[in-house]
């Protein structure tokens, strides 16, 4: 039997986009996109390279690498609709982190739940998240905090 199927989450997940915003914007709340996404989807929208230019989580680069050795790994992310460069930034930012070959694991979709697979680790229970048919590993949330939670989770399901 092959290995199995893990898709990850890029934004909030690997990549640090609320961490970027909050730069530019102190104290924006970004757990409240229903607010102030118009503002966050300006900002992008001018500025074309945002996705091309966050920084990793703290501990994901390597965690993701450790976690290519036990799974089949898949990039599923939803980029922003309104902001066509999100797209391209996305490509180029796994490509930067993980390797040319890597850029063909991408997989960007607004319905994260038609995939199938064993497990989906994201940040938010949106865009079909809630209803993959795998299991849901809620990155940031009390039971998996950190990369090191998600790994010694995984470490046991392989």
């Amino acid at each position: 039997m092959g290995k199995k199927i893990l898709y990850i989450d890029l934004d909030g997940v690997v990549a640090d986009f609320s961490g970027y915003i909050n730069q530019i914007y102190p104290g924006l709340d970004m757990t409240d996109y229903e607010v102030n996404g118009p503002i966050v989807d300006a900002y992008c929208i001018a500025n074309r390279d945002v996705f091309h230019n966050l920084l990793p989580i703290t501990g994901a680069v390597d965690a993701v690498k450790k976690l290519f050795s036990l799974f089949d790994v898949y990039f599923l992310s939803t980029p922003m609709w309104d902001v066509p460069s999100s797209w391209e930034g996305k490509r180029v930012w796994v490509e930067k982190y993980f390797g040319e070959d890597i850029k063909k694991r991408l997989i960007l979709t607004h319905r994260k739940d038609l995939n199938l697979g064993d497990y989906l680790i994201d940040d938010r229970t949106k865009n079909g998240a809630a209803d993959f048919k795998g299991e849901l590993i809620l990155f940031g949330s009390e039971k998996y905090p950190s990369w090191g939670s998600v790994i010694n989770y995984l470490i046991q399901k392989k």
